[in-house]
C-alpha cells in the first residue's frame, strides 16, 4: 500500500499538489515550470544560445538551412511569413476570428528560426502549464467563479466584436433574431 501512496503523491505533485496532497503556491509552481523551460532551452541550444542548422531534427529543413544559398533565404521567408501572420492576427483579436491563434502560429513559426521567439514561446508555455497545474489543484468552489468570469469575458469579447461589425448576414435566422434583440446590436 505504501508504493501506491508514493505513486499518487508523485502524480499529484505534477498537478499542483505536494507529496502530502496539499495545494502548492502558484509562485512555486510557476518557478518550477520556468526552471523546466530554461533547462529545455539549455539542453536544446547549449550555452551559446544558437540554433544549430546541422542539428535540426527535420531532414528537409536541415538540408535547406545548411545550404549557404537557401539557408539565409529560408530565414528571410520565415521572418516575413511570421510577420504577415502576426499582422493579420492583430485585427482578428477584437473582431470575429481566431486572432490569438494566428498570432501564436506566427510566433511559433518565428521560433523555429529565431532564439528570441523560442524564448517567448517557452515563456508562454511555462505560464500556461503553471496556471493549468495551479487551477487543477483548486477546489470546485474556487473554480466556479473562474469559469463564470471566463464565460463573462468571452461573452463581452463576442458582444464587442458584434457591436463593431454588426450581426453577420450568414448567421442563421433563429440566432440572428435573438442577437438583434441585444441592446446595441444590429444587422450588418
Amino acid at each position: 500500500m505504501g508504493d501506491v501512496d508514493v505513486d499518487i503523491a508523485a502524480e499529484d505533485a505534477g498537478q499542483g499538489k505536494d507529496g502530502q496532497g496539499r495545494r502548492r503556491s502558484y509562485r512555486d509552481i510557476r518557478r518550477e515550470q520556468h526552471a523546466i523551460v530554461r533547462q529545455e532551452l539549455l539542453d536544446r541550444f547549449g550555452t551559446d544560445g544558437k540554433i544549430d542548422a546541422h542539428e535540426d531534427p527535420i531532414r528537409w529543413r536541415r538540408a535547406v538551412r545548411t545550404n549557404p544559398v537557401t539557408g539565409p533565404l529560408y530565414r528571410i521567408v520565415i521572418a516575413v511569413l511570421g510577420l504577415a501572420l502576426i499582422i493579420a492576427g492583430i485585427p482578428m483579436v477584437p473582431l470575429i476570428g481566431p486572432g490569438w491563434a494566428v498570432i501564436f502560429i506566427g510566433l511559433f513559426l518565428w521560433s523555429t528560426e529565431f532564439l528570441w521567439a523560442r524564448r517567448v514561446t517557452q515563456f508562454v508555455k511555462a505560464e500556461v502549464k503553471a496556471f493549468d497545474q495551479y487551477a487543477r489543484a483548486l477546489p470546485w468552489k474556487a473554480k466556479i467563479p473562474m469559469l463564470l468570469l471566463s464565460a463573462a469575458f468571452g461573452w463581452l469579447c463576442f458582444y464587442l466584436a458584434l457591436l463593431i461589425t454588426g450581426v453577420p448576414g450568414w448567421t442563421p435566422d433563429a440566432i440572428e433574431q435573438y442577437l438583434v434583440m441585444v441592446p446595441g446590436l444590429t444587422r450588418s
